[in-house]
């Protein structure tokens, strides 16, 4: 296949992207009011990958795979989809050749992140040494820096997927960045303009927020992460402790950080 290496993978961070919000990955056809969850958001609780195929499809025909700010979570969240059922994949990626270039590109990021043997093969056969190339630029999802575009989004694909703790421990790292100097030294920044980095612990504290609302998991993982993690540092643990006091005030009541400092 002669395709040009641009157009390979996603255009992952070719756009800029809003942080994760749940909503993203709904059908806009689905009532406000729908009582099932959304198989993709709730995924890791009731596996069902034999529903893969027949989902790409409907996010292929209503639009979702051509949405750039929801293929970072699809992307995450299909590559570990890819990562658990391996040897279903020549026939899913069979199955799913009928998608426009673009959407296949959803597909061709996804395999390209699940780091297995089986997409390395097919892609191989599709692409030749360009894949390669590609995999060795390729950073894992758990490993991307937290300041680049896309990442939370990955992120939080990744955990609809598995449920990891690891996925909300990176996330939780944002944190650290709340004492990230505005002016680094040797890095010239314009007036005015606030650094990406700056805003990632607000961004972080309110996608875990509300992805708690929603997601027990989360609540279950920050809790345990406060009480038992001893690689946290103290504005880590400020900050999972602010969410949790957001999202269950009775046993974490809310600290006014500002006037206990003073």
């Amino acid at each position: 296949m002669n395709m040009s290496k641009f157009a390979l993978f996603a255009g992952l961070f070719l756009a800029p992207v809003l942080y994760f919000s749940p909503s993203l990955l709904q059908s806009q056809d689905a009532p406000e009011d729908e009582p099932e969850k959304d198989w993709l958001e709730f995924y890791y609780e009731n596996p069902t990958p034999e529903q893969f195929v027949t989902r790409m499809k409907d996010w292929s025909g209503d639009g979702t795979l051509d949405n750039e700010h929801a293929r970072p979570a699809l992307i995450a969240f299909i590559s570990q989809l890819i990562r658990q059922n391996e040897p279903e994949l020549q026939g899913w990626y069979e199955n799913l050749s009928g998608l426009t270039p673009g959407q296949l590109q959803v597909m061709h990021t996804a395999m390209l992140f699940s780091r297995t043997a089986e997409a390395d093969r097919i892609m191989r056969e599709v692409f030749g040494k360009f894949y390669d190339e590609q995999k060795q630029e390729t950073q894992k999802i758990l490993e991307m820096p937290l300041d680049e575009a896309s990442t939370m989004d990955l992120l939080w694909g990744f955990f609809y997927a598995t449920g990891a703790e690891s996925a909300i421990r990176r996330i939780v790292i944002a944190f650290r960045f709340k004492d990230a100097p505005d002016n680094p030294p040797g890095v010239d920044i314009p007036e005015g303009f606030v650094p990406m980095y700056k805003e990632l612990p607000e961004f972080a504290g309110n996608a875990l927020v509300a992805n708690g609302e929603r997601h027990p998991r989360v609540v279950e993982i920050l809790s345990e992460m406060l009480e038992k993690d001893e690689s946290l540092m103290k504005v880590e643990k400020e900050g999972v402790y602010d969410v949790l006091s957001v999202l269950d005030p009775k046993k974490y009541p809310p600290v006014d950080r500002e006037k206990k400092a003073a």
